[in-house]
């Protein structure tokens, strides 16, 4: 096999012209930067989440087997350049772009201009905000600038759209029966070499959705995560994201802080019980 990409959270190897294999690490990243710490058992929950994802979700997707137990294999793709993020409540990063009045969103007008929406608002209906796809930081892209750039044609960004819609309202159901709210969720889309066909690509698990306890649930304050959003939340109450931002607009690097036992155990074992209670099923470590 041989080593093509060196990730955030996974390794990707190519071993022919048309199959990958994805390794599931137990990194961590925040902010778009890898951190010194691991979350045990991390790697092993994502492969087998996007196992089950694939085998349960509707629509096509590149996966074709499990070859190890962080492993899978999965059919190359021409991947799109986007990271298709649909959203459910005004959190994470959409909350800080509404307090600094930086939200292009097509259709969003008539409730983030007027009025002052608190944290963890349900929104009026679901919102599709796409991203950049970077190896550092990944940016906001509003759908003129996705066709203007010519990253996609119109009808392209149409089905993309479509299917993560589709998608979301898919893992939602699931979600919502294990006693979660789906706050927003992160999908990636590649084209088939032969066909051209836009099918559901990468992987789906907790560090591409946000998901609450609905009998947690209180607008207007942090919600009690089972993602990584409590290691964000921590890593925010010790200023670790202002530092990225201003080494971003610097071009330099921050300080990466060690983090405290009880967060990685935290961490661990909130992705382990949302497998659990997502899937129904009990969560194997060592298999």
């Amino acid at each position: 096999m041989k080593l093509i990409r060196k990730g955030k959270v996974k390794d990707i190897f190519e071993t022919s012209d048309n199959t990958l294999i994805f390794s599931f690490s137990d990194r961590v990243s925040a902010y778009d930067v890898i951190l010194h710490d691991e979350i045990p058992y991390k790697g092993k929950v994502l492969c087998d989440f996007a196992i089950f994802w694939f085998k349960t979700l509707k629509g096509k997707n590149h996966f074709r087997r499990r070859v190890d137990t962080n492993k899978i294999e999965v059919t190359k793709l021409h991947m799109i350049p986007i990271e298709c993020v649909v959203r459910s409540y005004l959190y994470g990063s959409l909350y800080s772009r509404y307090l600094k009045h930086n939200v292009k969103i097509s259709g969003t007008e008539r409730y983030f201009l007027n009025g002052h929406l608190p944290l963890a608002s349900k929104l009026p209906e679901l919102i599709f905000d796409p991203t950049t796809k970077s190896y550092q930081h990944d940016m906001p892209l509003s759908e003129p600038e996705i066709l203007n750039n010519k990253i996609v044609s119109r009808t392209e960004l149409s089905e993309l759209k479509k299917l993560s819609l589709d998608l979301f309202s898919q893992v939602d159901s699931m979600v919502s029966r294990s006693g979660f709210i789906l706050s927003d969720i992160k999908f990636e889309f590649g084209k088939e070499p032969t066909t051209g066909e836009i099918i559901l690509a990468d992987s789906i698990g907790p560090d591409e959705f946000r998901i609450w306890n609905k009998d947690d649930y209180k607008v207007g304050y942090i919600q009690d995560s089972y993602d990584k959003q409590i290691l964000r939340d921590w890593l925010e109450s010790i200023g670790f994201r202002e530092e990225v931002e201003k080494c971003n607009n610097n071009n330099t690097f921050p300080d990466i802080p060690k983090l405290p036992p009880a967060i990685i155990e935290k961490v661990s074992q909130r992705y382990i019980d949302a497998y659990e209670r997502i899937t129904r099923s009990t969560f194997s470590k060592n298999s």
